[in-house]
């Protein structure tokens, strides 16, 4: 399933990514720019937008009205209404950043890229393949946070299903 997102809801975009989901995400692109490439290319519009929405559904273009106050709310949602799975893949997590593919990446090449202590600490990398971005990720601190927000999101998926 291919996600495209509207301006207010960038945090789910690149949540969403980090769950392997492929996600077009521009916060510039106007509305009838948005329907125009969710019909397409045939991808599931995801907006917090009523009238949007409202215009998406008289087109007939698969989209959702993004409801949820909180990440967790808005991932839950999308569990239940799409079947987006709540676990991280890390051979198939996206950059949250761009979109594009991460490859993992040796601790020797990355010495140069990643803070020193996270080189202490850790042994994974990834790379973002995308050379205008590049940005390297790896299972730090924040993955704490990361995990309590897909556990909160899986329990508020069960209750709405």
């Amino acid at each position: 399933m291919r996600f495209l997102v509207d301006g207010m809801l960038g945090r789910l975009a690149r949540w969403l990514r980090i769950l392997g989901q492929d996600v077009r995400y521009d916060a510039s692109t106007r509305d009838n720019e948005l329907l125009r490439i969710a019909h397409e290319d045939n991808m599931v519009l995801l907006t917090r937008d009523e009238e949007l929405y409202q215009r998406a559904i008289a087109r007939k273009i698969l989209s959702a009205l993004v409801l949820g106050e909180t990440e967790e709310e808005r991932l839950a949602q999308l569990a239940t209404t799409f079947g987006v799975s709540l676990n991280v893949n890390m051979a198939e997590t996206k950059c949250p950043e761009c979109g594009s593919g991460l490859q993992e990446t040796p601790k020797s090449e990355v010495a140069h890229e990643v803070p020193k202590a996270s080189l202490k600490l850790y042994d994974q990398f990834w790379k973002c393949t995308n050379q205008n971005c590049g940005k390297m990720y790896w299972l730090g601190s924040h993955w704490n946070r990361i995990r309590q927000t897909l556990e909160e999101a899986k329990k508020r998926a069960s209750l709405e299903e």
